[in-house]
């Protein structure tokens, strides 16, 4: 097990004991005598809401700092079967005893998304929440704002904010702003021509040792930055719950294996219904004020492109997205991973020129690479598997799923129809499947 202690004070955290990792947060490398640091620009970023973000949401933000701070610094290679990893956190929050309240639903929550084995411990004296600036500087203004959008720069978060402005909203985009992604999202942002107010900060943690790159919690922080948007807006707008979307086709949503052997490492649950229904659980016991809505569970990511409601300019902004899951390797698309053949499945169902070059366009040449064609194989099977099987046993693997027989159907049908997108395009790539 891997105990490791949090502080937002550096010296602090040079006395603490007993412990395999210290990690300072909401502090920079030059601060940090631990080894180890996380959010050393949060607190600049939430200064700039023009509205006090609440303290319930700041205390799910340091948590969710911790969380990525361990999945990050500890490689899973370290762990008995090379995979699921076991962590005691020690984190310091304002109020305890709300975070004593749903320390099991955490738990659980983490547990499903990333695989390991977590025990929360939190103390008191926890990290206060910024104040709204008062110097000058470009605020992250909410007049005309009225709910959050996660927006990443794929496809599908792309539509999610062409769809919220078609049906006359105004969202907050909240997004995770590393290098190579921040460009994209700033292109796409241009291209919306709206001038929305967007909460964009990296976590940048760094850490002297080895770092993990599985990183199967970033979800769960994904959903922080959006917690303590939503807790601003709220104050903005009256106090009110705010929606907050999740804008994610229902095929990658639920995300069943593809093969037996990929049921660890390459299947991802970053936005399950079953873990956003726990996040909507925390968030209603501690009284953060967000309802969290995926408007896209039912639809494949083809349906979503047929029924975005401004075509033209998704047309525009399409090139520009990001789907593929090897993108920072050279910053270029792939083509042959799991979400680029989703996507450009998708493309081809909605009959939408597809002008992007990714670097292995050319399927037919990805399958006689032994050394590429992994993802496109676990695809073909699948596509297979679907055309001539039930899938309704396959998808419950995923996770529990409602409890309603109709909803259920609905994520059985959704999933079938996004595998079958797949399979007409792989068709017409020259592949038997």
């Amino acid at each position: 097990m891997s105990k490791i202690v949090f502080s937002d004070d550096p010296e602090r955290i040079k006395t603490e004991q007993n412990c395999d990792i210290k990690v300072l947060l909401y502090g920079t490398r030059s601060q940090s005598s631990s080894g180890a640091a996380i959010g050393n620009l949060l607190k600049r970023e939430i200064e700039r809401l023009v509205a006090p973000a609440s303290q319930i949401a700041f205390d799910f933000l340091t948590i969710a700092q911790a969380v990525t701070a361990a999945d990050t610094f500890v490689s899973r290679d370290s762990a008995a079967d090379r995979w699921a990893r076991e962590f005691d956190l020690i984190i310091p929050v304002f109020n305890r005893d709300a975070w004593q309240n749903c320390k099991s639903d955490l738990q659980k929550g983490l547990h499903f998304l990333s695989g390991d084995i977590w025990n929360l411990s939190f103390e008191e004296d926890g990290p206060i929440v910024p104040r709204p600036s008062t110097r000058r500087g470009k605020k992250i203004c909410l007049h005309e704002s009225d709910c959050v959008s996660l927006f990443s720069g794929g496809l599908d978060s792309s539509i999610g904010v062409l769809d919220l402005l078609g049906q006359g909203m105004k969202p907050v985009l909240v997004s995770h702003s590393y290098a190579g992604d921040k460009k994209a999202q700033n292109k796409i942002y241009d291209l919306f021509g709206e001038s929305l107010a967007h909460f964009a900060v990296a976590l940048s943690p760094w850490s002297k040792t080895k770092k993990d790159t599985t990183m199967r919690t970033r979800s769960f922080n994904f959903l922080a930055y959006a917690a303590v948007v939503s807790s601003s807006l709220s104050v903005w707008k009256g106090g009110r719950s705010v929606d907050l979307f999740v804008p994610e086709n229902g095929l990658i949503a639920l995300n069943a294996p593809l093969t037996a052997r990929r049921v660890g490492s390459l299947s991802t649950r970053t936005t399950h219904p079953y873990f956003l229904k726990l996040i909507q659980i925390i968030f209603d016991k501690v009284g953060i004020p967000a309802k969290i809505t995926n408007p896209y569970e039912f639809r494949t990511k083809g349906e979503m492109i047929q029924n975005c409601n401004n075509p033209e300019l998704l047309a525009n902004v399409v090139s520009t997205t990001v789907s593929c899951g090897k993108w920072k390797r050279g910053w270029q698309q792939c083509g042959r991973c799991v979400p680029c053949l989703i996507r450009r499945a998708s493309l081809h169902a909605a009959g939408m020129v597809d002008d992007y070059v990714y670097k292995s366009d050319d399927l037919e040449k990805v399958y006689a690479e032994p050394e590429e064609r992994d993802d496109l194989l676990a695809m073909m099977l699948a596509v297979s598997r679907t055309e001539n099987c039930s899938v309704e046993p396959w998808v419950s693997s995923s996770g529990p799923l409602s409890e309603s027989i109709d909803e259920r159907q609905e994520y059985y049908d959704v999933f079938r129809r996004g595998l079958l997108e797949v399979g007409s395009f792989l068709r017409s790539q020259g592949l038997s499947v």
